[in-house]
C-alpha cells in the first residue's frame, strides 16, 4: 500500500476512536470474587496499621544503611523521622487534623511501634522533613517489590488534588478540554500549551491544586512512580519523565507503557522506547508517520494502523490509572489542609503512599501478594 493511502488510513483510525465511533470486539466481562474482597475490607484497617509499622521501618533501616552518618549538633535531638512518618500516614487514613492526630498517636502509638509521643506541632512540622518524603519514596519501591516479575504494563495519568471543597479537579479538567474542542484552529503554542493542568479560580493561600502525575501498574494497581507540582502551567508531560524514572527504578524491564492522547507526542514516545518498553498512546488526529529522529514512533503508529483492534485492547488499559486516581480520590479525597506548597506537596505524596500501602493489604488477602517486609528490622 502506498505510504500516502496508509497514513490517511492512519488519521481515519484515529479521528474515530476520537470521536466514539469505531467499532470494538466485544470482550468477556471479568469475574470478582466478592467473599475475598469482603474479607479484604473487614481486615482493610488491621493490615493498614501493621504496613504502616512494618513499611516504614524497613524503609528507614534501608535509608540508614546507605546514607553516612551526620555528626549531631548540641540541642536537643531531633524526633526520628520514622516516628513522623508512621504518624502522618495514620493522619492521612483517618483524614484528622494535626491536633486529632496527637491524640490518635496516643491511642495507637504501641500498635505502630513508635517509641514515644509528641506534639501536635511536631506532627506539623513532619511536612517540611526531608527524611518523611525520602521514606515514603522508599515505601514506593518496597511495595512494588512484592509484584516484581508480575508486573509489565503500566500506566500514567495526571490528577490535582484540591484544596477546597468548592472545587472539584475532574470538573475543572472537563471544563477546560471543552474550551479547547470548540476551538477549530490553535497557532503552534496553544499546542504546546495544550498539556497545563486546570488553574484554580480560587485565590488565597490555602486555595488550589496540588498538581500530580504516577504511573500505576494495571495489574495489581500499585502506583509505581509519581511527580508533584504546585504549578498548573507545567504540565503533564514535563512531569512524565519523573515519574517514569521512578517507575524503572521500581521496574527496571517494563513490557508496555501506557497513555491518553495528551502523552502521544514523538520525544515522549522516543524516551519510551530508548527504555526498550512498547508505547501506547493515541496520537492527534493529523497524525503522521514521519518520525522525525523519536523512536518507536513509526512502530507505534504502524502497529495501530496494522491491527487497531489488538492496539486499542492493549491502549484502553490506560484507563487502570484513572481507576487508581478515583480509588486515591475516593478513600483519601479529603481537601488539602497544608497552606505552603511544600507540605501540600507532602501531603500529596501521604495520599498517594498510602493507597499502595492499603493496596498491598488487598492483594495479601487475594492472595496476589506475600508480604516480604514483615519481620525484616
Amino acid at each position: 500500500m502506498p505510504p500516502k493511502q496508509r497514513g490517511e488510513e492512519l488519521k481515519k483510525i484515529v479521528k474515530s476512536v476520537r470521536d466514539g465511533t469505531f467499532e470494538y470486539d466485544g470482550k468477556e466481562p471479568v469475574k470478582t470474587d466478592w467473599a475475598q474482597y469482603d474479607q479484604a475490607q473487614i481486615y482493610e484497617m488491621i493490615n493498614y496499621l501493621n504496613n504502616i509499622r512494618d513499611l516504614v521501618d524497613l524503609a528507614d533501616k534501608r535509608i540508614k544503611e546507605r546514607t553516612p552518618p551526620k555528626k549531631r549538633g548540641p540541642g536537643r535531638p531531633p524526633t526520628d523521622p520514622a516516628d513522623i512518618t508512621k504518624t502522618l500516614l495514620l493522619q492521612t487514613y483517618l483524614e484528622s487534623s494535626n491536633r486529632l492526630a496527637e491524640g490518635f498517636l496516643l491511642l495507637f502509638q504501641e500498635k505502630l511501634g513508635i517509641s514515644s509521643s509528641f506534639s501536635y506541632k511536631t506532627i506539623e512540622r513532619g511536612y517540611d522533613r526531608d527524611r518523611v518524603n525520602e521514606i515514603l519514596d522508599e515505601i514506593v519501591v518496597i511495595t512494588n517489590e512484592s509484584v516484581e516479575g508480575k508486573e509489565e504494563t503500566f500506566s500514567f495519568d495526571g490528577t490535582g488534588f484540591s484544596a477546597s471543597n468548592k472545587e472539584n479537579y475532574a470538573d475543572k479538567r472537563q471544563k477546560q478540554n471543552s474550551k479547547k474542542n470548540h476551538k477549530k484552529s490553535k497557532s503552534a503554542t496553544e499546542e504546546l500549551a495544550d498539556d497545563s493542568f486546570p488553574k484554580s479560580n480560587s485565590t488565597g493561600t490555602k486555595k488550589g491544586f496540588s498538581y500530580a502525575v504516577m504511573g500505576a501498574g494495571v495489574r495489581h494497581k500499585l502506583i509505581s512512580g509519581i511527580s508533584i507540582s504546585p504549578n498548573h502551567s507545567v504540565g503533564e508531560t514535563t512531569m512524565f519523565p519523573e515519574a517514569f524514572d521512578q517507575t524503572l527504578n521500581c521496574h527496571p524491564n517494563p513490557d508496555s507503557v501506557l497513555g491518553d492522547g495528551i502523552y502521544g507526542c514523538r520525544w515522549i514516545t522516543n524516551l519510551v522506547s530508548e527504555n526498550n518498553a512498547t508505547p501506547y498512546f493515541l496520537p492527534r488526529s493529523n497524525v503522521t508517520f514521519k518520525s522525525k529522529g523519536a523512536l518507536g514512533w513509526y512502530d507505534m503508529l504502524y502497529t495501530l494502523w496494522e491491527d487497531p483492534q489488538e492496539w486499542l485492547e492493549n491502549y484502553h488499559m490506560r484507563s487502570i490509572s484513572e481507576t487508581v486516581n478515583s480509588m486515591v480520590k475516593c478513600r483519601f479525597g479529603a481537601p488539602l489542609r497544608k497552606k505552603l506548597d511544600s507540605r501540600k506537596e507532602t501531603e500529596t505524596r501521604l495520599k498517594l503512599v498510602g493507597h499502595n500501602i492499603r493496596r498491598v493489604g488487598y492483594l495479601e488477602i487475594l492472595g496476589d501478594v506475600v508480604p516480604h517486609w514483615r519481620g525484616c528490622t
